[in-house]
């Protein structure tokens, strides 16, 4: 795929040199040797008609130049944006680290698993709906940050035996899976307060969710009852009916 993306960027960068930085710089040039008299676009047409009718060794080696340049100037590109994914993702790492080291708070979960029961030895569609719940309370109040793969203390337990579970195993396999329980679980208008990413530390994933707050109620759906949790603390606290009415009056509006 790295390779791929290469080869992707030096055609382009080829097709940018002969296409469109040639033609301009010698439309420029012819402009500027006429004084600049006349429009300077019949000057680019000029220019690419000559693209096509000559190719002389003197031509040819222009070509070749522009396109070394446009191939250059696409790969500075490409390596640019490399290192600001990598700043990006070491900033990220950062915060992440910051997050574990302060431990759970009103805006910070942590979460063993997604739906593998430690104790069980097996999945566990229960630890799903504490997930939902979670991300529903971080919703209803000031958002948050739900980090999976730890456990309460901080220590980094992976996601090796979630993935085990799905039916895609990775990591695309288990964003799909959160996603698909916010929309079935939330509502699927909620999917994109809900931002998800994978880190490694120790050697092991975790999964990063960065939930942001609602502007409007978000309910939880359990059989055939609609739930309304909040974060209170350092954990998840559902609320009454007349709880959540003065609660949405006061903070949702």
């Amino acid at each position: 795929m790295k390779k791929r993306k290469v080869f992707v960027f030096i055609f382009i960068g080829l097709a940018l040199g002969l296409f469109i930085i040639q033609p301009l710089v010698i439309s420029l040039h012819m402009y500027d040797m006429q004084g600049g008299n006349g429009e300077w676009w019949k000057s680019l047409l000029a220019s690419y008609q000559q693209e096509v009718s000559s190719w002389d060794l003197d031509q040819a080696i222009i070509k070749l130049l522009f396109g070394l340049l446009g191939i250059a100037l696409s790969l500075m590109f490409m390596v640019r944006q490399r290192i600001f994914q990598l700043t990006g993702r070491r900033d990220k790492l950062e915060e992440i680290r910051e997050l574990i080291a302060a431990g759970e708070n009103q805006q910070v979960e942590f979460k063993s698993t997604l739906r593998w029961d430690l104790r069980q030895f097996k999945p566990n569609k229960a630890l799903e709906d504490v997930i939902a719940k979670t991300i529903a309370g971080f919703m209803n109040t000031q958002g948050g940050h739900l980090i999976i793969g730890i456990d309460d203390e901080g220590s980094i337990l992976g996601l090796e035996q979630d993935y085990g579970t799905l039916k895609k195993p990775g990591k695309d396999g288990f964003e799909q899976y959160i996603m698909q329980l916010v929309s079935l679980k939330l509502g699927t208008h909620f999917c994109t307060l809900v931002k998800v990413s994978f880190h490694q530390f120790e050697e092991k994933d975790i999964c990063y969710v960065r939930v942001h707050k609602s502007q409007k109620p978000v309910y939880l759906n359990l059989g055939d009852r609609s739930h309304f949790f909040i974060r209170t603390g350092n954990g998840t606290r559902e609320l009454d009916m007349p709880e959540a009415l003065e609660y949405m009056e006061t903070y949702l509006n």
